[in-house]
């Protein structure tokens, strides 16, 4: 869904997907291993991260916008601070462990 980043925090803090300006959210991985991430233009910067009902926030900083976006994006809970290094490390976790969540096929190879 498109929205404003200045109406963006509602779709955060009920982990809808969305696009904003320069922003977006989306959920990734599969089955157990799933993760809502809010995004400042591109995956190489996950500004927010909500697994197993744990907010984690970027502490690190990049640019005046980015923070601007920050504040509008910002969840609004308590957070556990981390580098945008250890955020990437915890996106590429996930979908590690999504890809390894799906199941083999039982069909025997002829």
């Amino acid at each position: 869904m498109k929205t404003s980043n200045s109406k963006a925090r509602e779709m955060v803090q009920n982990t809808w997907e969305f696009k904003g300006s320069n922003t977006f959210a989306e959920w990734i991985g599969k089955g157990s291993a799933t993760a809502y991430v809010v995004y400042s233009y591109g995956h190489h910067w996950p500004m927010f991260i909500k697994l197993e009902n744990v907010w984690y926030e970027n502490v690190d900083r990049y640019s005046v916008t980015t923070s601007k976006q920050k504040n509008q994006l910002h969840p609004q809970y308590d957070t556990v601070k981390k580098t945008v290094q250890e955020m990437k490390k915890m996106v590429d976790s996930i979908k590690d462990k999504s890809i390894l969540a799906i199941p083999m096929s039982t069909k025997e190879v002829a």
